[in-house]
């Protein structure tokens, strides 16, 4: 009865649960995935700095030597979002003396927001974040687009994804 109580098997590459098998990970990490929502992360949604359309490019300048934002959204007269763009973005401008006084923020801000909204799935969000290479989106409420509930981060989001992973297996351990 000892030998039958006892958790051993005879294939010595045997992972303790489902969760562990490499055979099984793509479906379970995508059901996971799948089953967190924006709106599960929303203490991570952090406000930002707003920046106005019409904010020239001279004054962008003095704000963004004071700041460690990278994600600027750009919001009209309304305080409607209208587009956005990264500290990478107004590179060239930068450096460019000759345009920089003729330049307001709606002349580099990029119109095609990609965005997430509360009632989207982690699947979905972390593939915007790889397919375009972006360490940060716009949230906005999911019957309004042009209101700007704040910023998710690349790294936070997989963060989370990763402490519920290992809930998940503590928990798989704790009744395996």
């Amino acid at each position: 009865s000892y030998l039958a109580a006892r958790k051993w098997t005879i294939y010595e590459k045997q992972v303790k649960s489902k969760i562990d098998s490499p055979a099984h990970a793509g479906d379970f990490f995508v059901d996971i995935l799948q089953a967190i929502k924006v709106k599960d992360l929303m203490h991570l949604v952090k406000k930002v700095s707003l920046i106005s359309q019409d904010m020239p490019f001279l004054d962008f300048k003095e704000f963004f030597s004071k700041t460690k934002q990278h994600y600027f959204p750009v919001m009209d007269k309304d305080e409607r979002l209208v587009g956005i763009f990264s500290s990478t973005d107004i590179r060239e401008v930068i450096f460019s003396q000759e345009i920089e006084h003729l330049v307001v923020m709606q002349d580099i801000a990029i119109s095609d927001i990609i965005v997430a909204t509360p009632s989207e799935d982690l699947n979905s969000v972390l593939r915007k974040f790889t397919i375009k290479n972006i360490d940060s989106l716009p949230v906005v409420k999911d019957d309004d687009h042009g209101i700007l509930v704040g910023m998710l981060n690349r790294r936070e989001v997989i963060s989370f994804y990763n402490e519920q992973i290992q809930k998940i297996k503590n928990k798989a351990e704790k009744y395996s």
